[in-house]
């Protein structure tokens, strides 16, 4: 799984807040289908692909598509959908005074971002990555992107709803004309997603873990940044990574200096240039 488990009230909660709106708003679910391929078509309600506004979209780009459609409680085709969502980060829901279609118009405006001179997949669906996006656009880019949403949930890591820190706007606005980062906001999001690329990198060797999703992530952190402190890379850093998870040791960065220093009499000599080499 690539976050915990969902919690077992997760979906009743989701009822509830529902059950809550004020009047005019609705909850659209935004789901990410690149990780559960081809699961839009198992709706009874044919959902808003976000990609199928892309030139050139395929029956294969749809399968993976983000997806938008309207939270009814009732939907039984709708609850066995979520059902099999559960332990990936793919589920948000968006509270708003707008239609699905113009949400949905909305945030397939940012799918595709230009930045540093390149356009890249901008995977704010993915709700691993959905924070920090958040995090580093501005307030305009927020309201663009969010329009005059009340709330932003999503399922994190936790497998528990959290929020999006959003300030809610009242007024109407335009559709994003053309997505667009700077390079200092395309720097931390690359940082950003380092800790799950190195997972990714440590399941591609075998890696496995006791740790919790959750707690996985929060060690990673901090184990590189270590490796990056006391300058060892490559491969050295993907060793050291794996060390830690098999420890289960904690997050602490004073703490894992000890393990450190284990670590390298252990398992790291010296060249003659200094330079840290796995033995």
């Amino acid at each position: 799984m690539l976050i915990d488990p969902f919690h077992a009230n997760w979906l009743t909660d989701l009822t509830a807040h529902h059950a809550s709106l004020p009047p005019g708003a609705g909850v659209h679910l935004l789901i990410d289908g690149a990780f559960r391929p081809g699961l839009f078509r198992e709706l009874d309600k044919k959902p808003l692909l976000l990609f199928e506004s892309l030139p050139g979209c395929s029956e294969e780009t749809r399968d993976v598509s983000p997806f938008v459609l309207k939270f009814e409680p009732t939907d039984h085709s709708l609850r066995r959908v979520l059902s099999r969502s559960d332990g990936f980060p793919m589920v948000s829901a968006i509270t708003t005074f707008e239609t699905a279609e113009r949400l949905a118009e909305r945030l397939a405006a940012w799918c595709v971002v230009e930045a540093d001179g390149q356009r890249f997949n901008f995977r704010f669906s993915d709700t691993r990555r959905l924070p920090d996006i958040f995090g580093v656009l501005t307030n305009q880019q927020r309201i663009e992107i969010a329009g005059n949403a009340i709330g932003w949930r999503y399922i994190g890591r936790d497998g528990k709803w959290s929020e999006i820190p959003y300030e809610p706007h009242a007024d109407e606005f335009p559709i994003t004309a053309r997505a667009k980062l700077d390079a200092g906001q395309f720097k931390r999001l690359i940082s950003d997603s380092e800790p799950d690329e190195m997972w990714a990198r440590l399941e591609y060797r075998g890696g496995t873990t006791h740790l919790p999703a959750s707690q996985r992530h929060a060690l990673l952190p901090s184990a590189l940044s270590l490796a990056r402190e006391r300058k060892i890379d490559g491969d050295d850093t993907i060793l050291w990574c794996a060390a830690c998870l098999s420890m289960n040791t904690t997050n602490d960065l004073a703490a894992l200096r000890g393990h450190f220093a284990t670590w390298m009499t252990d398992n790291v000599r010296t060249n003659d240039d200094d330079s840290p080499t796995t033995a």
